[in-house]
């Protein structure tokens, strides 16, 4: 890694331990209002997925919260300004594949080279994925790839065993991911990701190029070797390809200064001011929205409940208290906890999720799903 390169290495590496630290303090605090952001309230592609519910009802799908919108116009202008650079700074899984290839590379771990006419194919893959997920998903109203999506399983590796229930085959993609980086460097991202593919569908529309001067350029091809998207960088005089993630690999690879330059007409951005264009686009366009209260991560516990206008049982999550239950659907708390077979002693103001461990010590069988089943039978 050279020194040069530094400062991108800083931002991805950055926004990689605080995915990290956003995730455990999820698990740690639960979510509603009074807990931590979800992983899916910061997940940009939230507001992919949403967006035909938006466009035609005026509401978010369940789970995702206004803050995926935001995040999503953040790397929307990105692209426009400079291409990818999502991909090849802030994206954590991204990250996590470069971290393990070049670990790899260091190990003398043989590099897989996939066949020309094979890779171009596999290329087209991630806008079939695309697809697959966004038209599911606007069928469903919900997320319902969910249990598959590999980084939201990464986000909640630290429930344990419990994992397997919800994301098994979002665990085995994520080992295969994981695995594949060794060999193969960011395969997710060339081939299957359908938050890439969005990005390079609008990466055309990029004010800022790298381009290559041919006069002083030797050949050498230091470029082409170091660029992880497989892209033949020595070869072109800009570029334009929708598989470039800005990530300027290939211009601090460079060993001729001002050979390759990301610029547009005489206007150049080095390095160190491509990633502080990066930082600047985020803190604006995140920085407005929360000033003016846009940037929300959790609905309200009444706006989680209410579906076609009324409260449903089927929405009460573990975040939730007995309180917060019994106050929405207007239930007697005494009641409630005769019927779930509860202590009269029980706070009323702990988390379901956390009740369920508390009783677990004491022998007593409790989870939401109890709670969820209470009150359906005393709201009938």
């Amino acid at each position: 890694m050279k020194l040069k390169n530094k400062l991108k290495w800083i931002i991805s590496i950055f926004f990689l331990g605080f995915s990290i630290f956003a995730g455990i303090m999820h698990q740690i605090k639960g979510g509603g209002p009074d807990g931590s952001p979800s992983t899916d309230a910061l997940c940009p592609f939230g507001g992919m997925e949403t967006l035909y519910s938006l466009i035609t009802t005026g509401d978010y799908i369940k789970k995702v919260e206004p803050s995926s919108l935001i995040l999503l116009i953040a790397i929307i202008v990105l692209t426009i300004l400079i291409g990818r650079a999502f991909c090849g700074y802030l994206c954590p899984l991204g990250t996590i594949q470069s971290i393990i290839n070049k670990i790899a590379k260091k190990l003398n771990i043989k590099q897989i080279k996939v066949n020309e006419n094979l890779d171009k194919i596999l290329r087209y893959a991630k806008y079939a994925v695309l697809l697959l997920v966004l038209y599911t998903t606007y069928k469903a109203g919900e997320l319902i790839i969910k249990p598959y999506d590999p980084w939201a399983t990464f986000m909640h590796l630290g429930n344990g065993s419990e994992i397997f229930e919800e994301f098994l085959i979002g665990f085995v993609l994520l080992i295969t991911i994981v695995i594949s980086s060794a060999f193969i460097e960011r395969a997710w991202c060339k081939y299957f990701c359908p938050l890439g593919a969005t990005l390079a569908i609008l990466s055309p529309l990029r004010i800022f190029k790298i381009k290559r001067n041919s006069t002083s350029c030797i050949s050498c091809t230091a470029c082409t070797k170091n660029c992880p998207m497989g892209l033949n960088i020595h070869s072109c005089e800009a570029v334009s390809s929708m598989e470039c993630i800005s990530c300027n690999e290939c211009t601090t690879s460079c060993p001729v200064p001002k050979t390759l330059e990301m610029k547009k007409w005489n206007f150049k951005l080095s390095v160190n001011k491509t990633a502080s264009l990066i930082i600047a686009v985020l803190v604006l366009v995140i920085g407005l929205s929360a000033i003016t209260g846009q940037f929300k991560t959790a609905s309200s516990t009444k706006e989680v409940l209410i579906e076609n206008g009324q409260a449903n049982p089927d929405n009460i999550k573990g975040y939730m208290t007995i309180n917060d239950i019994c106050k929405e659907f207007n239930i007697d708390k005494d009641i409630f906890l005769e019927k779930a077979k509860l202590p009269k002693n029980t706070d009323l103001n702990t988390s379901l999720k956390n009740l369920k461990t508390d009783f677990q010590e004491k022998g007593i069988e409790f989870e939401p799903d109890t709670a969820r089943k209470v009150v359906k039978e005393l709201i009938k």
